[in-house]
């Protein structure tokens, strides 16, 4: 048997350690000068199986297409979510796709049960897996495999992929990959990048003596493309698109509450006397039987969270929007532009706008304007 209890939980740190690092910066990201004139909208990643929470937030150019999935299993107790998301410019010429993380493992002496490539408790059986190996077989070979005339045309590795992103570094080895194939007629380039996460050996100690379990987290797995030879001058925005996303610090901590039940009921099947297999059985069918009520029970203990969170993507839809939001007698509040420091309103729906701190359009003027404050 293997230590099943000490592996779910060390599994639940390290990926919340991967998908609290994949996007939170508490600096907005800048838009590259040369887009500067291009509009951007805040697109939200909806997690439906919970309750509808917000699990993140990119910025997408206006028009876009955007489409984010949340996959829960409980029954993958040691990693029971999967989250996606596509973006891409209306004519089919440009996008970017993040791909769900994975978590690979082997055990010494070797798991004969599970075999190599398979899956026990969501994690994958791949002994000494390498990031060449990961990201070519199980994000290309995995994502990629239907498209026409693939070709592979080299791989480059990257000093520290989260670094690149402008996100806090995660120890590992990050590599980017290039591929090219036919879509619709079109020559299709496309770049693959992820960092594979260092390993860690855990030992566990038993009657028999020590055995150890190791495990990498294959994180930060997205793909920039584009049709027509175009994907080198679009790299300035989708790597904007990417290094973009937020996540929801709600739907974190309601995250981590639902693992943290997955791993205490699965310990009590495994108490109970349930082999492992037959344990995340019970545990599927118990929890997708009554999720409702296990999502009403986590809702009032992340209601101050939600409160701050609400405050928090407010600011940051607008700086995606290019807007400040301010005290406005006629509207109550209004929102501004960014581009002029100080905003005047005559009470009735006019505004005049300046940079210039010595400004007062008061000045020869028989109209009354009140200069707004920005709302905090």
């Amino acid at each position: 048997m293997r230590g099943t209890k000490s592996m779910v939980r060390f599994v639940t740190v390290l990926l919340a350690l991967f998908t609290a690092c994949s996007g939170r910066n508490d600096s907005s990201p800048s838009i590259p000068a040369q887009f500067a004139k291009m509009s951007f909208r805040p697109y939200e990643v909806i997690d439906k199986m919970q309750g509808g929470l917000v699990v993140g937030t990119y910025a997408v150019p206006d028009k876009w297409n955007a489409a984010g999935k949340v996959v829960w299993n409980y029954s993958e107790c040691s990693y029971p979510y999967r989250i996606s998301a596509s973006i891409g410019a209306p004519d089919g010429s440009a996008w970017v796709e993040s791909f769900p993380s994975e978590v690979f493992y082997w055990g010494e002496p070797r798991d004969t049960r599970t075999p190599i490539g398979g899956r026990s408790l969501g994690m994958i059986h791949k002994p000494n897996i390498g990031v060449q190996e990961a990201l070519q077989r199980f994000v290309i070979g995995r994502y990629r495999a239907r498209v026409k005339d693939l070709k592979i045309l080299g791989f480059r590795t990257i000093p520290n992929l989260p670094t690149a992103l402008g996100k806090p570094p995660v120890p590992g080895d990050s590599l980017a990959a290039r591929v090219r194939y036919m879509a619709d007629g079109h020559p299709v380039d496309e770049e693959f990048f992820c960092i594979l996460g260092a390993r860690d050996r855990i030992p566990y100690h038993g009657p028999l003596g020590t055995w150890y379990e190791n495990h990498r987290v294959l994180g930060y797995v997205f793909s920039m493309g584009a049709r027509d030879g175009k994907l080198d001058g679009l790299h300035p925005v989708l790597g904007f698109i990417i290094a973009s996303y937020r996540p929801d610090p709600v739907w974190e901590q309601h995250r981590q509450q639902v693992q943290n039940y997955l791993n205490a009921e699965f310990n009590k099947n495994l108490a109970r006397g349930y082999a492992q297999i037959a344990a995340a059985g019970a545990l599927s069918r118990s929890i997708s039987g009554n999720n409702d009520a296990m999502i009403r029970a986590m809702e009032t203990q992340r209601a101050s969270t939600s409160r701050t969170m609400d405050r928090i993507n407010d600011n940051f839809d607008q700086y995606i929007r290019g807007t400040e939001r301010m005290q406005d007698p006629y509207w109550g509040t209004s929102e501004q532009s960014y581009t002029n420091k100080y905003h005047w309103t005559d009470g009735s729906g006019s505004y005049q706008h300046s940079n210039d701190a010595g400004f007062n359009p008061n000045v020869g003027s028989n109209q009354k304007w009140q200069l707004m404050q920005s709302v905090k």
